[in-house]
C-alpha cells in the first residue's frame, strides 16, 4: 500500500488535450499564449525543453485537471499561470499554489499524474486528506 488508505478523497480533477492543439496555439498566439500558461520557473525550463509543444500540453491538462479538482475548495477559477508544477528530482510533478488557494485547501494534499502519448497529453489531479 502507498499510505492513501488513510486518505479521504474530496475532489478529482482529469484533463486531456491534443498536442496538435496546442502546437497550433503556439503557432497562432506564440509566447503570450505560453505566459497564459506557464508561470515563471515553468517558462524557464519551457525554453530549454527540446520538444515545448508535448512540455506545454502536459503542463495544459495537468492544470486544468488541478482547477477541476479545486472547484470544490474555490469560487472563482485561478488563471492558469499561478499554478506552478515542478517536477521533483525523482521526476514526479509537484504542485505549487498561491498561499491564498493553499489556505482554502486546508489539510488536503494532491497527488498530480501526468502522461503524453502520441497525439495526446493527459493528467489526473485527486485532492485528498487524512481520515
Amino acid at each position: 500500500m502507498y499510505g492513501w488508505e488513510r486518505h479521504l478523497i474530496r475532489s478529482i480533477g482529469l484533463d486531456i488535450v491534443e498536442i496538435s492543439r496546442i502546437r497550433q496555439d503556439i503557432s497562432q498566439f506564440g509566447d503570450r499564449f505560453v505566459r497564459r500558461i506557464l508561470g515563471e520557473k515553468e517558462r524557464s525550463i519551457y525554453d530549454r525543453h527540446q520538444n515545448k509543444e508535448t512540455f506545454l500540453a502536459g503542463r495544459f491538462a495537468a492544470k486544468e485537471a488541478v482547477i477541476k479538482g479545486l472547484n470544490p475548495f474555490l469560487q472563482e477559477r485561478p488563471s492558469l499561470n499561478v499554478i506552478q508544477i515542478i517536477n521533483d528530482s525523482s521526476g514526479a510533478p509537484k504542485l505549487t499554489l498561491p498561499p491564498d488557494i493553499q489556505q482554502r485547501l486546508g489539510s488536503a494534499v494532491c497527488l498530480l499524474s501526468l502522461t503524453h502519448e502520441r497525439n495526446y497529453a493527459a493528467a489526473v489531479a485527486i485532492f485528498a486528506e487524512e481520515k
